[in-house]
């Protein structure tokens, strides 16, 4: 995931959340977008947490690997492996 596709999740969250909220009162409306903002936050944070996991378990792969077996290409091959699902 890179910083703009971030960014635009969150925005969509706001954007939502604005369209939706009663006009009137501006209190609850702040109230809401700021809920918004953290919750797509909390849903982007969680999406960069499962990126670092299997970087974490790609590395370990990478570590666990024979020199004596295994070349460069291979250690290649596991780094670059993108398996998320987003």
């Amino acid at each position: 995931m890179n910083k703009d596709q971030a960014y635009h999740q969150i925005a969509l969250a706001c954007l939502k959340t604005l369209r939706e909220a009663p006009t009137g009162e501006n209190d609850n409306r702040v109230d809401g977008l700021y809920q918004a903002i953290d919750e797509a936050f909390q849903s982007q944070l969680g999406l960069l947490a499962d990126e670092l996991e299997q970087a974490r378990q790609r590395l370990q792969l990478i570590a666990q690997l024979d020199p004596s077996k295994h070349s460069l290409a291979d250690a290649q091959t596991i780094a670059q492996s993108n398996e998320t699902a987003h």
